[in-house]
């Protein structure tokens, strides 16, 4: 296997001074400034000697397998568009998208809310649809488990990056309270259909930059995955064993100011030959919590790139000067007007 050519994050030392009942104080220190170093200079890391049991992550990983070994029935029986918190199975068949996929979210209710009056957004929060084939009887106590074990790895991860920018170890993780609005999407990238030499490959998924604080991503071995350097040049994210792939978001570069990048990354599942799997979580804070942009937010400023290559879609406008908004508003115009890039020309392509 090729060399990784995303900084490695070490873990391990942190997690191990903490299990033997140590305040890892150095450790931790060394681990936020390693994490705030990959975040400003790349945007996206893989992070290993984690404290996730790796059956868990295997796992996870057998069971989006087998669900999108289902029959195409099964899968529809759970169609993202039966579901009005954006929850389910959908497939993507278009030039910038290759793929099919299901939503699952935190398990949640409108009964959870103490609002007597909810803001639209709160539609986002409800109920998933899980998987009815008998041969995905685990895949709801599978999903719910990586959930809670990736949502403790995020507030850890969050707490020493805030410590390493200079802020409260909760300045992020005050703001997913007890209701974080954590997003995963199962996925499974299809085959190409074509053999011809020069043709040019199905996208997976086109050049973009998550909407989430983090994202945590477990693949399979296929490869495929590709982010962008701060020249423009799109590099492979090999496969690496016993690995989380972690990227930036826009959320954390708004809220400094572009010092943390938003890594742009696309997919192309080169095979023909087979499918390739990914689980990426999305680390968001709760939907009615505020997204605090630095007060000479220009998020092009380092976190500009210069390419010749296809757009990389975005939420925010580079070079945008933003004031602080509830993260649920601007989820909802994602998700229920549709309008997940600022380019008025993407929305409305397909």
């Amino acid at each position: 296997m090729n060399k990784p050519e995303l900084p490695i994050v070490d873990a391990s030392a942190y997690f191990a001074a903490r299990l033997r009942g140590q305040d890892g104080g150095s450790e931790a220190q060394k681990l936020g400034d390693e994490i705030k170093a990959a975040c400003h200079s790349v945007g996206m890391f893989y992070l290993v000697g984690y404290d996730v049991d790796q059956s868990l992550v295997d796992g996870v990983m057998l069971q989006t397998a087998k669900f999108f070994a289902s029959s195409q029935s099964d899968k529809e029986a759970i169609s993202i568009k039966n579901s009005p918190h954006f929850r389910g199975y959908g497939m993507l068949k278009n030039y910038r998208d290759w793929r099919e996929q299901i939503h699952i979210g935190v398990e949640s209710s409108l009964s959870d809310l103490t609002d007597t009056k909810p803001s639209p957004y709160w539609q986002l929060w409800g109920k998933n649809q899980w998987p009815v084939s008998a041969e995905t009887t685990e895949f709801k106590s599978c999903v719910l488990a990586y959930f809670e074990a990736i949502e403790s790895l995020a507030r850890t991860l969050l707490t020493l990056l805030a410590q390493a920018l200079d802020k409260p170890g909760d300045y992020f993780t005050e703001r997913m309270k007890d209701r974080p609005y954590l997003l995963m999407k199962a996925m499974s990238y299809l085959p190409q259909e074509s053999t011809i030499s020069d043709y040019s490959p199905q996208m997976g998924v086109t050049a973009h930059c998550d909407w989430s604080w983090l994202t945590f991503l477990i693949q399979d071995d296929v490869g495929g995955l590709e982010a962008q350097d701060i020249q423009g040049s799109w590099r492979k994210v090999n496969p690496l064993k016993n690995s989380i792939v972690v990227n930036t978001g826009e959320l954390l570069e708004i809220e400094t100011g572009g010092y943390l990048r938003a890594s742009p990354h696309r997919v192309i599942n080169e095979r023909i030959d087979r499918q390739r799997f990914s689980v990426p979580v999305f680390i968001n804070p709760a939907l009615d919590a505020k997204i605090l942009p630095s007060f000479d937010c220009n998020v092009s400023s380092e976190a500009a790139v210069v390419s010749s290559d296809a757009h990389v879609h975005k939420v925010i406008m580079p070079g945008a000067t933003l004031y602080s908004f509830a993260f649920g508003d601007s989820e909802f115009v994602r998700k229920v007007k549709g309008q997940w890039c600022y380019l008025y020309e993407c929305v409305t392509a397909l």
